[in-house]
Formats: C-alpha cells, structure tokens, sequence
C-alpha cells in the first residue's frame, strides 16, 4: 500500500517551471534638456593676476548651448531560476533613441554639430546558490547620473561595471573571489574639455580568513588592479598595474579576550607611471594590565618606492594607558625611527641619498565629567621630537605628505627649498592623479612652497590630498622639536559652549652650515563659543596664529537656523563668515581676505504626490592680493508622482566670477516616466 502511494505521488505533484516570476513591468519615459554656458577670460595667469592690470589684457569670450532629447522603453523583471534555492535574478533594461545640437559660439567661425542616436542602460543581477557553502553573484550595469559641482556646471556620468563574486560559506575558512570592470567618465555638455576625465579599472580579488581558533584568525588578501586615467583636452594619461597582498594574523588571550597581539606582512608591486611599491612588516603587542592600566608595544619596516625615490624606515615604540572610571585618560608613548631615503635614478651624477633617525615622546590626558553646569572636558598633549638628518648628496625626498585645502590659505609644504618640477598631487585613496594648472598651481614665495587650489578644477575647498616631492638639503642638521597642544571647553545646559584651543610649537636646529631647512615655531590660539538651540546655533571664534611661514590673524562667525517649519514647508538658512589680516614674512606680502558663505534651502510638500525643493548658495572672497571672487549657486526641483506616473523637472544656475574670468551657466532637465505593471506577487 505504502508503496503503490510512492509510486503515484509525481503524478499529482505540482510542476516547478524554469521561471519563476515574481514581478514584471514595463515603463515609457521621456527626457529633455537645455544647457547653456558663457566663459570669458583674460589671458596671464589668473592666479598672480593684479586687479588693476587685468584690464589691460586681451579678453577670450566662448558661449556654449545643448539641446537634448530622450525617448526611452524599459522593463524590469525579478524572480527565480527553477527554484529560489539556485538562483534568484534581478534585471532591468532601458533603450532610448537620442537627439542632440550643439553650438558654440567663439571668435572665429561658429560651430554647430547634430548628433542622433541610441542609448542603452541596465541593471543585471544574478545570485547562484544563495543559500548554499559555496555561492556566487554577477552582475553588470551601465548607469548614467548628474555629478553636481558647486558655483560649477554639473556634470554627466556613465559608468559601466560588471563582475562576479564567488564565496566559500564555511565557518572555519570563509573566503571571496571576486572580478571587476569599470569605467567612470565624466563629460560636459557644454563640450569644455577641461571638464571632461575618464577613468577605468581592472580588478580581481582574493580574500580568506581562517579561523584557527576563537581567539586566533590568519587572514590572506590578495589584489590584482589595472587602472588607466585620461584628461580629456590635454595629452595626459596614466596607466598602472598593481600586484598587492596581505597577511594579518590576530591572537586574542588573557581575561576576556582583552590582550592581543597583532602582525602584519604587506607587498605591493606596481608598474606604469606613477609607481608606487611597498613592503612593510610590523607587529603590535596589546597587554590588558588591570582594568584600568593597559600597555603597547610595536615594531614595524616599511619600504616605499615612487617615481625612482626610495625610503627604508624601521620604528619601534612602546606605551602605557592608564583608564580612570569614565572621566580620566591617561597615556605615553616611546618611539625611536630610523629612515632612508636616495633616488634611485638612471643618470649616477643626480643620485642622491639622505639618512634621518628620529626618537621622541608623547604624553596625553584626556578629562571629561559632568557639573551642576553641564559638563567640562579638557584635552592636553606633549609631543617632543628629535632628529638627526644626514645628507649625502644634498636632497631630500617626501612621500605622501598629507595637505589639506582650506581657503583662502594657500597650502604649504613642511619643506623649503622644493624642487616644484617633482611635485606629484593624489588624493587621499591614490585613485585619482590631479594635474598642475588644471587642479593646482605650485607657487614659490621665497624659500617656501605653497599649494593653491584652482576653483574650476577637480580639487574641492577643505579636501586632504597627498603630495610626493624632493627638497634640497645644503648641509647636515639637527632638529628638536617641542609641541603642546591644549583645549578646555565648558557644554552648558542652556546650549551655549564656550571653548580655547591652543597649540605652541617650538624646534630648536642646530646646524653645521648653510642650511635650507628652517625652524618653523608656531603660536596658534583660539577663543570661542557656540550656541545651540533647537531651531537655530551660532558661533563666534577669533584665531591668532604666529607661524614662522605665514602668520595671520582671523575672526570666524557661522550660524544655521530653521526660518519657517511646519507639516509641509521648511526653510533652513545658514552663514560662515570669515576675516583674515595676513602679517607676512619675508617675501611674503601682507593681504587682507574676506570670505562669506551664504546659503539656503526650501522644501514644500503641496500634496502626498507633489513636492519641490529649492536651494541657494552664494559665496564672496575679497582678497587684497588676488582680487574679488563671486560664486552663486542656485538650484531647483519639482516632483510629481500619480500612481505610476512620475514628473521631474530640474533647473540650476551657477556663475564663477573670478579675477580676469567668468564662468556662468544655465541648465534645465524635464523627466517623464510611465510604469506599467504586469506582474506583480509577492513570494510563495
């Protein structure tokens, strides 16, 4: 009986298909855009340029106008691959037929260009074996978005990127292997070259972890990238392989896992321009005490080799952390560096080679407890510094030194006597290469090095970027340096923070002779306070900085607040305001600068289906040696949504006003999109 029950239970069994289906729709869309831009300049260097000659100068003036039209047909389906089990998918697809006129106007002939065609954009997702030991995920999709600058023309982006994933879900040993392709490429419509810049990678990846124990983990990565850059308008580009592998291996013991101990083996080989290889090999010790008490110790090798300069380094520091309840933080720190630097160039005679070893200290406390007032916390620190400098054949050599961009400070170098023609600018990920004149200018100011900014270029306000170069070195030196830094603040209950920060620095050089190396003693304090309420803040801040480079003093204001709030409208607005009075030194003019940020925002929600959104911003530098800077940036937005219906239209404004140039453009966007759903279930 049983069997003959076995035998006809297919026969009633309900079939699985190939597809499973859970959603499917189709939708029509619509895009159309304007955009207009005028540039005018005058030619010189804008960057040095005096507001009373620039008049004098031959002006350039181009005006640029695009008209763009898309019509457009998409589906978008999800589901399954004979069982949820085995593979589950994701894709959506989009083919449109474009039309396109360009016209520049300039002096000289006009030109005029139409341009019609095709687009495709997807999104494709597969998963293999979701829930299996060993399973897998490809994808692939070309995407096309708005990158918005600020004061500047957005800009359009593509990019396209496929790849799959492969993992091994075991407990003991999980791993990943994974490819990658992309290519980023931002484009103008506007057609100015400048603007323009394509990137692309190759990538493939390993990554492992074996868990030995619960308190102990080895873990192996491996990446092998290919990465090429190109600037449109300009003959530059960069292409470069990249090997790179990882060993960490962490060891958890004593009382609950608190104590550890920590090693790690690193190689990186790279070829092309703009090679980067290093090897370092470290280990850091953590030893949990007491409860309160704890101490470290490392040691690590580093070599790194750029663009033919090579340095070796080896350091070993040792420190104690003593932990009061939650209101005191104690700690020391020992370190002792030896490094090696030379340049490993082809040409014997430009060979060079310069040693350093560095010993020092840093003591810390941090407090922090609560009052009948609010609460008050203090920080204080020592660093104590000495170095001994041996050079061979009179230069230097730094990698990555990291600069941050804050205007209107020009961003100097810690060395004099630069050799600006080896000055190489990253950013902080190593991804992007910026270019000189396009990004960045070099500006030499006496012995000094300063880095400026381009405000039409890649390199945002307040950005970190990494910077090799070479320096010369007349003589041997000796340095010692001698740093504080302070900072007391009181948060009251009723909002307001008063606050005082200080930094003193002082180095001490003795030298054997003529030496490009300077002593750079720094006095900085700041006073201030901040008022925070639930609808609005305000803060108040004078800086005084003596710095042997450039010192200046500079009164700072900002301020948000919420204008207009209710259930469907807000208005939010804010300021920053700034004033430097620049003292000079040396070769360095006196300058006095003004900088003011004023900005707004709107949002207004008219029904559940209808919203717009406004914003505005407006900045003005007024620099006694560079001249005035106007920047607006002003932008607009309503959507509007029945159903499957979707309406977006966007307009934006923005104007550079610079000495001796003017960037200003016009953009409007229109966005119709209709779905229509033909499969729509949730899963079984």
């Amino acid at each position: 009986m049983e069997a003959a029950q076995t035998a006809t239970a297919p026969a009633g069994a309900a079939t699985k298909s190939l597809l499973d289906l859970k959603s499917f729709s189709l939708d029509l869309g619509f895009e159309g855009s304007f955009d207009r831009r005028d540039t005018s300049y005058r030619t010189g260097d804008p960057l040095r340029r005096s507001a009373q000659l620039s008049f004098a100068l031959p002006t350039y003036h181009e005006t640029d106008r695009d008209r763009r039209l898309e019509e457009t047909v998409g589906v978008r389906g999800a589901g399954a691959l004979f069982d949820e089990k085995i593979a589950l998918f994701d894709v959506a697809a989009r083919y449109g037929l474009t039309q396109e006129w360009f016209r520049q106007t300039r002096p000289g002939p006009d030109l005029r260009q139409e341009s019609h065609g095709d687009l495709l954009n997807y999104d494709l997702n597969l998963s293999l074996l979701p829930r299996g030991t060993l399973s897998a995920n490809v994808y692939a999709s070309r995407l096309d978005s708005r990158v918005p600058r600020a004061f500047l023309p957005s800009l359009d982006r593509t990019l396209e990127r496929y790849g799959a994933d492969v993992f091994i879900n075991d407990a003991r040993f999980p791993m990943r292997f994974s490819f990658e392709h992309r290519w980023d490429e931002l484009t103008s419509r506007t057609r100015a070259l400048n603007d323009d810049e394509q990137r692309g990678d190759d990538q493939f990846r390993y990554e492992g972890t074996w868990q030995i124990s619960p308190n102990q983990s080895l873990r192996l990565e491996y990446e092998y990238a290919d990465r090429t850059e190109r600037y449109s308008g300009t003959r530059t580009r960069f292409d470069t392989t990249r090997n790179y592998v990882t060993l960490d291996h962490t060891l958890r013991f004593g009382a609950g896992g608190k104590s550890s101990w920590e090693t790690l083996a690193r190689l990186q080989d790279e070829s092309g321009d703009l090679a980067r290889d290093t090897a370092e090999a470290s280990t850091r010790l953590r030893l949990q005490h007491t409860d309160s008490v704890a101490s470290n110790f490392a040691a690590q090798f580093l070599r790194e080799s750029f663009a033919e300069l090579n340095t070796r380094s080896w350091r070993g520091e040792a420190g104690l952390t003593h932990q009061l309840g939650q209101t005191l933080t104690s700690s020391v720190q020992l370190y002792g560096l030896r490094q090696q630097a030379d340049d490993a160039g082809r040409d014997f005679a430009s060979h060079y080679h310069a040693d350093s070893t560095e010993w020092g200290a840093v003591a810390s406390t941090a407090f922090s407890r609560e009052n009948t007032l609010g609460r008050f916390s203090a920080n204080l620190s020592y660093n104590h510094a000495a170095t001994d400098t041996q050079s061979g054949r009179q230069r230097g050599v730094v990698i990555a030194e990291s600069v941050t961009f804050r205007d209107p400070l020009p961003a100097y170098l810690v060395h004099t006597d630069v050799d600006r023609m080896t000055v190489i600018v990253t950013d902080a990920e190593r991804t992007r290469t910026y270019l000189p004149i396009r990004d960045y200018a070099v500006v030499a100011l006496g012995r000094y090095t300063a880095l400026r900014r381009v405000p039409t270029g890649q390199i945002a306000d307040r950005q970190t970027v990494l910077v090799t170069y070479t320096y010369e070195v007349a003589r041997d030196y000796d340095i010692s340096r001698d740093r504080i830094d302070l900072r007391l603040q009181q948060e009251f209950k009723c909002g307001l923070t008063p606050y005082y920060a200080a930094s003193v620095q002082d180095e001490d050089l003795d030298r054997s002779g003529p030496l490009s190396f300077r002593a750079r003693n720094v006095n900085r304090q700041r006073v201030g306070a901040t008022y925070r309420q639930k609808r609005w803040s305000a803060g108040l801040e004078y800086e005084y900085n003596d710095d042997a480079i450039d010192p200046y003093q500079a009164g700072h204001a900002n301020g948000d607040v919420v204008l207009w709030q209710t259930a469907r409208q807000q208005l939010d607005g804010k300021l920053t305001a700034s004033r430097f009075w620049f003292e000079g030194a040396d070769e360095l003019p006196r300058r006095n600068t003004t900088l003011l940020d004023l900005g707004a925002s709107y949002r207004y929600l008219l029904r559940q289906d209808l919203e717009a959104t406004a914003s505005a911003l407006y900045r003005f530098e007024d620099d006694s040696l560079y001249g005035d800077t106007h920047g607006v940036d002003l932008t607009a937005a309503l959507d509007w949504r029945i159903g499957y219906f979707a309406l977006r239209c966007e307009a934006e404004y923005k104007l550079l006003d610079l000495p001796g140039s003017r960037d200003g453009a016009f953009s409007f966007w229109i966005k119709l999109k209709r779905d229509i759903p033909l499969i729509e279930r949730g899963a079984q």
